[in-house]
């Protein structure tokens, strides 16, 4: 895939979740169904701290998300453990399409280009691997 059809891909998936989770109230976005760990708020929240991760700290542009937004919604965390309030909605809808504007400017052409952290978890060699991965993940 080309840097310019995978961006264009990002960005119309990040999109369609803005789109689909914008006209929510708070309380549904707090919601955790039946036989789920999780509700939309973790959810969405991991989006947003799973795509600065992957993308700009990998990448070594590093990250462009609050430290304390990655107590919340990192990969082993849960609503069921939070013990202050996480980041409202309408700042997570916020952070997402802002983030979604900055990675198209800052990663267009740059798929080849190496990534800072070589060791990173999933041994991307260069920033396209991670977008491989955020677009399964």
């Amino acid at each position: 895939m080309s840097d310019r059809f995978t961006l264009h891909l990002f960005a119309d998936i990040r999109s369609q979740l803005l789109e689909a989770v914008s006209g929510l109230t708070d309380s549904q976005w707090d919601v955790v169904p039946a036989g789920f760990t999780n509700n939309l708020h973790w959810q969405v929240g991991h989006v947003l701290t799973i795509t600065d991760e992957l993308l700009f700290t990998i990448s070594g542009v590093g990250s462009r998300i609050p430290t304390e937004d990655k107590t919340f919604f990192s990969a082993g965390t849960s609503p069921a453990d939070w013990s202050e309030s996480p980041p409202a909605p309408a700042m997570i809808i916020k952070q997402l399409d802002r983030q979604a504007r900055e990675i198209c400017d800052t990663f267009s052409g740059k798929f080849m280009q190496p990534v800072e952290d070589v060791n990173n978890f999933i041994q991307a060699e260069v920033i396209g691997e991670l977008f491989d991965l955020l677009l399964a993940h």
